[in-house]
């Protein structure tokens, strides 16, 4: 609402209100509505292909069933392709062929560049433009937000702000809608607000009245308007992706590209000693995505350059967050209720109701432990009990049927009385759950075909899609795939150090070059042309005979340390070859022979020791997986990743609660007990009861088109004037034609 907020106090009161469309705004909800759910999509695969450093293609496949829309989707589909018939001046039933116009994602509004959509066939589809899915969705918005006001007990009442200003002031209302107009239907959106200054020896007049009202309102009644909020934030910082499919084929196979963000870059020095270390570590890339809640199928291809591999991929969701919140905070209350229940007296209505919430409680925490038990399996790891101990013993309490046999010989089934339920086990497992990440799942990719990985996620039979969208977090760890680079490399600094010996042996006229004879004899060097000549020579001919990869692709990115090492021997053989050059004493040219010779020796031997063109194994805690699946390894901190993709967007906004669009509409939670606003009738321009004074629109019936709410509707402004009388708001004649 801060966004709404801003523009209301920036943008001029309008003289007449916005061209929005009542027609238009059922079909902008509708449109929102299908976005959010994407009910149709019944499979959704996205392929990264990483080639070079900082950069990634993405391709996302999606599969459509027409079928899977709802009767009101369809007829808010085919109601939009009437709007835009109308708009161009086509007559209803023209057309022979279907279509409907159906949206397929919500792109960030940042950096959303041109989407081209591709059916099975190759065939670019038609797509609806920007401009008009925000006008309809401007227009669904400011309904929506009129009808949640109009449901509230003070909209009815003459003496409160809120009938004032949905019935009686016209300038507040026409600001409402303008703002929603300006921030659905320009790219931009405003980051931080700025206040213009009043002038001074200037007093608030009736536009700063109005505006005031205006502020008042979506202050006054934000707890109404919490919902609407967060869809109003949807609306303002994402693109719908919306085509048109033909209406006579059910099934639908659709392809597009989208832009990836890109993470913002490390300082300098960070990103140099992640590139040396690249070598032995990988190259970590981190992707992260959102689903829509109703998706139940998801893949993600991976694939890379031919020179490089894939050593480890997984994929994660946050699909069982909201189950695990919910099953730790009942954890928690059954804590408090088992040592309240200690203290009191046991049987009765009481004591059953907590037996059942126990046992619904526990068999939910086994059900979700042995869900993740057999992701572990499937991903040839163990979730044993010594990572979560009392999940462990809780779920056993709920599956093995144990019993408790009392004082009288009696077996006693109740959880109550196992040994297990105890409070300090339930807050345990609570805080096990969270800790370790339990409503995090995860797919952990065990065989690479080629420079092609696979990850498969699917919802799990008894997940219940809760929420807006699905996070998807995957990492993958690239590795040199040629496993020659570094080995070449260091045959390289063996022949330069090699090079720098034997020159410096013929020089010194002994294979040690230290001693008094050999500083004498390396301090009156007659002709050092040909030695300078073979140092720089050799050694540079020999490293254009390496195959060094790109420094901007990946493989070039792995084969950092590498190529420092290979340019470090060739900066000492320039160092020895200088003070050949320079004539500099028989110590100084020793020295030089020391690091001419040692220097690359040391760096085969660091090379050597990397062993980097053998597979090392990266431990899955480093990097990112749940917490509950890195217990194979001493868990560590997490490794940053060498680049970070994110396709949701999610990186600029702050995450509010999730809308859950399947709830209604927001807001119309029933009256709420709250202090009046107060008579608004001293706004200037506000008519009094009984008073005269700028039409009231609750009392003005006759004249001009208006629909439940007594509000006009204006759309399109193209009308067919039939007579009628003036709309007292805008002295237009009423007509019947619509546009969008």
């Amino acid at each position: 609402m801060e966004s709404l907020r801003h523009a209301i106090e920036t943008i001029p009161i309008p003289g007449a209100p916005p061209r929005l469309s009542h027609q238009g705004a059922a079909v902008g909800l509708a449109l929102l509505d299908i976005s959010l759910r994407l009910n149709h999509v019944r499979r959704m695969t996205e392929r990264l292909t990483v080639v070079e450093h900082g950069t990634a293609r993405r391709t996302t496949e999606l599969d459509v069933s027409l079928k899977l829309l709802d009767e009101g989707q369809r007829q808010a589909s085919t109601a939009l392709q009437e709007l835009i018939g109308r708009e161009h001046g086509e007559r209803t039933g023209s057309r022979q062929a279907r279509e409907l116009w159906v949206p397929l994602a919500r792109l960030p509004r940042r950096e959303v560049s041109p989407v081209d959509v591709f059916d099975g066939s190759g065939d670019k589809l038609p797509r609806l433009t920007q401009h008009e899915a925000s006008r309809l969705i401007a227009s669904g918005l400011y309904r929506l937000l009129r009808g949640i006001l109009a449901g509230d007990e003070h909209a009815q009442s003459a003496k409160q702000e809120l009938n004032t200003f949905l019935f009686r002031v016209h300038e507040p209302r026409w600001l409402v809608q303008q703002a929603l107009v300006t921030l659905l239907t320009e790219r931009n959106h405003p980051e931080q607000g700025f206040v213009l200054p009043s002038a001074p020896g200037t007093v608030p007049g009736y536009a700063r009245q109005c505006r005031d009202m205006a502020l008042n309102i979506l202050d006054g009644y934000s707890h109404l308007l919490v919902e609407y909020a967060q869809l109003l934030d949807i609306a303002i910082r994402d693109y719908l992706l919306i085509v048109a499919l033909d209406d006579t084929v059910d099934e639908h196979r659709l392809t597009f590209e989208t832009p990836l963000r890109v993470g913002a870059r490390e300082p300098r020095l960070t990103e140099q000693w992640r590139r040396l270390l690249s070598s032995r570590r990988g190259y970590f890339v981190s992707y992260e995505t959102a689903l829509p809640a109703a998706v139940k199928s998801y893949h993600l291809v991976a694939r890379t350059a031919p020179e490089a591999e894939i050593a480890r991929m997984y994929l994660s969701t946050d699909a069982d967050q909201d189950l695990v919140d919910r099953l730790a905070a009942d954890l928690r209350s059954l804590a408090e209720r088992k040592e309240a229940a200690a203290l009191s007296e046991t049987g009765g209505a009481r004591h059953k109701l907590l037996e059942l919430q126990a046992q619904t409680t526990l068999r939910t925490l086994a059900d979700l432990l042995r869900r993740r038990k057999w992701e572990a399996g499937q991903s040839g790891l163990d979730l044993s009990a010594r990572v979560m101990p009392a999940c462990h013993r809780l779920a056993a309490a709920a599956t093995t049927g144990d019993a408790v046999r009392t004082e009288n010989n009696e077996v006693d089934n109740s959880l109550l009385r196992h040994p297990e339920f105890v409070a300090a086990s339930l807050r345990e497992a609570a805080r096990e759950l969270t800790d370790r990440q339990f409503g995090h799942d995860l797919v952990l990719v065990t065989s690479v075909t080629d420079n092609e990985a696979r990850a498969y996620w699917r919802r799990s039979a008894g997940g219940d899609p809760r929420g807006e969208q699905v996070h998807v977090r995957a990492g993958l760890v690239l590795k040199d795939s040629t496993k020659s680079g570094p080995f070449s490399v260091m045959l390289y600094a063996l022949a330069v150090g090699a090079v720098s010996f034997v020159l410096g042996w013929l020089l010194a006229d002994s294979p040690w070059p230290y001693g008094r004879a050999a500083t004498e004899a390396l301090g009156h060097i007659g002709d050092g042309q040909s030695v300078i000549t073979m140092l720089l020579l050799v050694p540079g001919f020999l490293y254009t005979r390496l195959s060094l990869p790109p420094r901007r692709t990946v493989v070039g990115y792995l084969g950092t340390l590498p190529r420092a090492l290979g340019q470090l021997s060739i900066a000492a053989a320039a160092a020895f070859a200088a003070t050949i050059a320079t004539q500099s004493r028989g110590e100084v040219i020793q020295v030089s022979v020391t690091l001419a010779v040692w220097l690359p020796v040391l760096s085969a031997l660091v090379l050597l020791a990397q062993r980097s063109w053998h597979e090392s194994a990266i431990p899955l805690s480093r990097i990112g997986v749940p917490g509950w699946a890195g217990t194979t390894v001493p868990r560590g901190r997490t490794r940053a990743p060498d680049v970070r993709f994110d396709s949701s967007g999610s990186g600029d906004v702050a995450q509010g609660a999730p809308v859950d669009p399947q709830r209604g509409r927001p807001g119309q939670g029933g009256l709420r007990d709250r202090a009046a606003a107060g008579d608004q009738s001293g706004l200037r321009g506000a008519p009094r009861a009984g008073a005269a004074g700028l039409p009231s629109r609750s009392r003005r019936r006759g004249g001009g088109e208006h629909d439940l709410f007594g509000d006009a509707v204006f759309f399109g402004e193209r009308r067919r004037r039939r007579g009628g009388h003036p709309h007292p708001e805008t002295g237009r004649r009423r007509g019947g034609h619509r546009a969008l």
